[in-house]
């Protein structure tokens, strides 16, 4: 980074717009930098945040609300899962739970997910086929959240 005294830059200003523009150029007083000059693309590039604080408040709204429209389209699926789970055939359903618990077993061998987690799932995929419906139809069970990334037929 180009460096300049504050009387420099202060007595030709207008000849040094072309090296504000290259890259930023610190300005000393005292041996000590004081302030950084720097073109408004460089700027924004690098310190958009700090320049829109309202910026990065309205993107964390955004990812907020994106992750709200995420947790009610998964629990749409586990609505329609559970509403499946009580009304397809016998052999489908023992079907779908030996795929599920073959997929918590891959989670766990793969390291995918916490033991209390596999544990949970392998819990909920030992009831029956209209207790395991309940929960799936419901956003949480006993307080805590049923089931974030799942492949249970959904």
């Amino acid at each position: 980074m180009e460096k300049m005294t504050a009387s420099r830059a202060k007595q030709n200003f207008g000849e040094h717009l072309d090296a504000f523009a290259q890259g930023p150029v610190a300005i000393e007083r005292h041996k000590s930098i004081q302030a950084i000059i720097c073109s408004p693309e460089i700027f924004h590039r690098t310190a958009g945040d700090i320049a829109c604080p309202n910026q990065a408040l309205e993107e964390r709204r955004v990812a907020r609300t994106e992750q709200q429209l995420v947790e009610k389209n998964r629990l749409i699926k586990h609505q329609k899962l559970a509403i499946d789970l009580l009304l397809m055939p016998q052999d489908k359903r023992e079907e779908l739970v030996m795929r599920a618990r073959a997929e918590v077993l891959r989670w766990r061998q793969d390291r995918l997910c916490s033991a209390d987690y596999a544990d949970r799932w392998d819990e909920l995929l030992g009831f029956s086929i209209g207790d395991l419906a309940q929960p799936c139809a419901r956003r949480r069970m006993s307080g805590a959240p049923l089931c974030g990334k799942t492949r249970l037929g959904m």
